[in-house]
């Protein structure tokens, strides 16, 4: 008999190996690696929006930092698209997660 608990919640403690059905962790990881994807497609989409947002902003020319600010600026809105991309249940990625997952049943 299979039994399919969750590693944190295994009774027999940490020792015992209870064996999971064979699609189910092949599942799991496609499942994770396609929400993987999900994310990073809307950090690249989030990133886009940052990178016209900060073009929008007139520089003034006494403070900018030059080519180096550019760079980093352009890293942080990378960090930045990262972090929004993750944010939880009503994002871009979730929502096109559940539309492509729903598509392969």
């Amino acid at each position: 008999m299979t039994v399919n608990w969750p590693p944190a919640l295994n009774p027999a403690g940490e020792g015992s190996r209870l064996t999971a059905a064979p699609g189910v962790d092949r599942q799991r990881n496609e499942d994770e690696k396609l929400l993987a994807a999900c994310q990073d497609f809307e950090a690249i989409f989030w990133q886009q929006i940052l990178r016209q947002m900060r073009r929008s902003i007139p520089k003034a020319g006494l403070v900018d930092g030059g080519t180096g600010e550019e760079i980093f600026q352009d890293f942080l809105d990378g960090e930045y698209a990262r972090i929004l991309a993750r944010q939880g249940a009503g994002s871009l990625a979730r929502l096109l997660y559940e539309q492509l997952r729903s598509g392969e049943e």
